[in-house]
């Protein structure tokens, strides 16, 4: 094994690490670093067995998988890879492949969502073919027409014009096919609806009842009275839809990520649901279709012991060991075009890092990236750069790796005001040493919850500041529950000491548990000393009564700022419409102007250049675009300045101060330079990719098409080499800018800043893919 300690090339400036650990499923290509682990070589096998398992009549071979892990084990990455096989191996003319991320929804939506991946013509080629076994069926009971039957069932004749050219019983045929369509299910209006697909006048209302709409009245003459709008409907038309696509030789593979979304132990399915996910399974086993679930571990919980005899196969995406990460930051460097070797990472260092992630892929890849970046930095020279375990632990308690303390603090009074507690902050309990971030009384301050907000735990040294904070505060009051909410990974060494000198263990911080954890851990834990403090049963009802009361009245802040917001709206809307209508003025007279100009040198104007991009392409840097403009607003704020000077002279005072008395902090001159540089990198990417495209359009002859593609990746790695030195998360000084000096509110809030790092981070992965679609199709 070469641990990159030998001579090895100059490390180029391209990060060969993703800026962001989350997987898109459906936009894996030939260049997606994957490291084949036990779970992925598992899971391609049952998918190979599948695709390869012999078509016989009366022997279905559908079958479903569940795919298990934590957050950021690789889950997605995993069936990211399965599609990306069945795209490159299956047969595309017999194979379908759908990708459904379920939300904390219903399944009516993601039923939606799946049919919204179908597409009609292809659902009525699948009746046309059940119709058409019908009706040859019909003419292979006649000597005379018996020669038809072939034609027909192989498609060479349309049954639905044949069946009227040779006046066969139409009626009885489709009331035949309605029967074969309704058979996975007890709900007749199934089959109704396919079938009307295939009969002129119909097609349309049909389609859009199956999408999820009201019927038209033309179906409800027909028994078609309500739509698709309870979750065990939603789930018997997936289950028609599987009966559809695994007809015949047919392959159809349904893959659901994030089901626990939708099924936990938290938020458990009603009954019928559950009888009606059961029996989607059964239909899928009894066809040829394919069903891969994929989430946390406790979604297999929720729906019984029964629902694990349906299960072909259960996977468990396992943490990533040393020798997985290996393989990880070898196949990452190969990947531009580099030798797979791991400098500037040795042997040591990747256990460690191991060891400190706990094998969290997601965790891993974020690490890289950033260790990689440090050691090139601090390098005099590229073949000299090396990872130390010291600059492991600088990264991870970096503000740019994991969620800044602050922004934490933030969700965790969100969850305190939700549930309607009193709580005071930064609480001294009467001896040194004994403070709490938030402490939750049950009886002043005698008995209470104490939580205390720490960064990462790394060392023992940080180990021990907290376990003596928990000590002190039990050791001043009389009872005490005290909890730890780490933001940032908690070294496994240290975990032990903490969770026995804390009520309960660390609560690592991840975006998408947090709140709801947190709300569960706090309600357990209050509700245990209120029964304890409390005697009375009446005063524990008081309490609780109170605790209600006091999420009214946050409900009704809420609702206060609201119509605040609104009034604030109304009043500027004069002003806005004016300056709108001012700027149209201007756009007009410019036109006219370069009309005249034009007309002088050549007789017309030359209409301007088209931007060129494909619409998906043109979206991604829309949207990038949008989400910047959602916090950055430094140009609308000075345009406001002399706008309101020349409209309302009384009120262009205190705009002027306002302006004034935030330009004096210097957080803000570097929030607002981050965000000029956003805008002056996105718009020399896109103005690259148009160039590529320009050259593409005129080359479709030339040159070959693997230096095309290497071109355009050249782009995409130039975008993400200048956007890594951005320090993106100085962008939070625009909040204070951007604040209306009448009280309103700006958008640069810790959601919509996240929204900025998410979108830019993944921009250069994104451009890369979306273009290379738009023209290996026609190509």
């Amino acid at each position: 094994m070469d641990d990159g300690h030998g001579d090895s090339p100059s490390i180029e400036d391209t990060n060969p690490f993703a800026a962001v650990a989350v997987a898109d499923a459906t936009g894996f290509d030939s260049d997606t670093v994957t490291v084949v682990t036990p779970a992925v070589r598992e899971a391609v096998g049952l998918v190979n067995d599948f695709l390869n398992a012999p078509v016989e009549p009366g022997r279905p071979t559908g079958n479903t998988i569940a795919v298990v892990g934590e957050y950021g084990t690789g889950k997605t990455h995993l069936l990211g890879t399965v599609l990306h096989h069945v795209r490159v191996r299956a047969d595309q003319g017999t194979t379908r492949a759908v990708y459904l991320e379920a939300e904390p929804r219903s399944f009516i939506e993601l039923y939606r969502d799946f049919v919204a991946e179908l597409e009609l013509e292809d659902v009525r080629d699948r009746v046309r073919e059940y119709y058409a076994d019908v009706v040859a069926d019909e003419l292979g009971k006649t000597p005379f027409t018996a020669e038809m039957a072939p034609l027909v069932r192989s498609g060479a004749l349309d049954p639905v014009e044949t069946s009227a050219r040779l006046g066969l019983a139409e009626t009885g045929n489709l009331a035949t096919l309605r029967g074969k369509l309704a058979q996975v299910t007890e709900n007749a209006m199934f089959g109704t609806a396919l079938t009307l697909l295939l009969r002129p006048g119909f097609t349309h209302a049909a389609w859009e009842w199956l999408t999820g709409h009201a019927p038209d009245g033309v179906l409800v003459d027909r028994g078609i009275d309500r739509a698709i709008d309870s979750e065990e409907a939603a789930l018997e038309a997936m289950g028609v839809f599987a009966l559809l696509h695994g007809h015949r030789n047919r392959r159809f593979i349904v893959v659901v990520d994030e089901l626990n979304r939708l099924l936990s132990a938290r938020r458990r399915p009603t009954r019928e649901a559950v009888a009606a996910f059961d029996k989607m399974l059964r239909v899928f086993a009894g066809t040829h279709a394919l069903l891969v679930l994929c989430g946390l571990p406790d979604y297999l919980d929720a729906l019984g012991d029964n629902f694990s005899q349906r299960i072909g196969r259960t996977i468990t995406v396992s943490p990533l060991d040393a020798e997985a990460v290996s393989e990880l930051i070898r196949r990452s460097q190969r990947r531009i075009g580099r030798p797979p070797r791991l400098q500037p990472f040795d042997a040591d260092v990747v256990r460690y890092l191991v060891k400190l992630t706990e094998g969290n892929a997601r965790r891993v890849v974020l690490l890289c990236r950033r260790l990689y970046r440090m050691a090139l930095d601090e390098a005099p020279e590229p073949d000299g750069a090396r990872v130390t375990e010291a600059m492991v632990r600088q990264v991870a308690r970096g503000r740019s790796f994991f969620e800044t303390v602050p922004n934490v603090r933030n969700e965790i009074r969100q969850v305190l005001s939700a549930s309607g507690v009193e709580y005071l902050r930064d609480r001294a309990l009467g001896v040194a040493g004994a403070r709490a971030d938030y402490w939750i009384p049950v009886a002043g301050d005698e008995v209470g919850c104490a939580v205390l907000v720490s960064g990462p735990v790394l060392d023992p040294a940080e180990s021990k500041e907290l376990v003596g904070r928990a000590t002190a505060i039990q050791a001043a009051v009389e009872r005490a529950d005290v909890l730890l909410v780490a933001v940032g990974p908690v070294h496994p060494e240290l975990a032990g000491a903490l969770t026995d000198a804390f009520t309960a263990e660390p609560i690592e911080y991840h975006h998408w548990t947090f709140k709801e954890l947190l709300a569960n851990v706090l309600g357990e834990r209050l509700r245990v000393l209120q029964e304890s403090t409390a005697s009375d049963p009446v005063s524990i009802v008081g309490e609780r009564v109170n605790r209600v009361s006091r999420q009214q009245a946050n409900t009704q802040r809420m609702l206060d700022q609201l119509v605040g917001a609104l009034e604030q709206l109304t009043s500027t809307s004069d002003r806005q419409f004016t300056q709108l209508r001012r700027e149209i003025t201007g756009l007009a007279d410019g036109s006219r102007s370069v009309s005249r100009a034009a007309e002088r040198v050549g007789g017309r104007a030359e209409r301007p250049e088209p931007a060129g991009l494909p619409l998906p392409v043109a979206e991604l840097f829309a949207e990038a675009q949008r989400s910047l403009d959602r916090v950055d607003h430094v140009d609308a704020a000075l345009r406001a300045v002399f706008g309101d000077s020349a409209d309302d002279p009384a009120r262009a005072g205190g705009v002027r101060n306002g302006i004034r008395a935030k330009l004096r902090s210097q957080q803000v001159f570097h929030s607002v330079g981050v965000a000029a540089l956003l805008h002056r990198l996105l718009a020399g990417f896109r103005e690259g990719i148009v160039d590529w495209y320009r050259a593409y359009a005129s080359s479709l002859s030339g040159p070959p098409f693997a230096d095309e593609h290497e071109r355009l990746k050249s782009l995409c790695r130039a975008y993400d080499a200048v956007y890594e030195y951005i320090p993106v998360f100085r962008l939070d000084g625009l909040e204070e800018f951007a604040s209306s000096p009448t009280g309103g509110r700006s958008d640069a809030a810790p959601a919509a800043l996240d929204h900025v790092r998410e979108t830019f981070n993944e921009l250069g992965r994104q451009v890369q893919s979306t273009v290379w679609q738009s023209v290996t199709g026609p190509r």
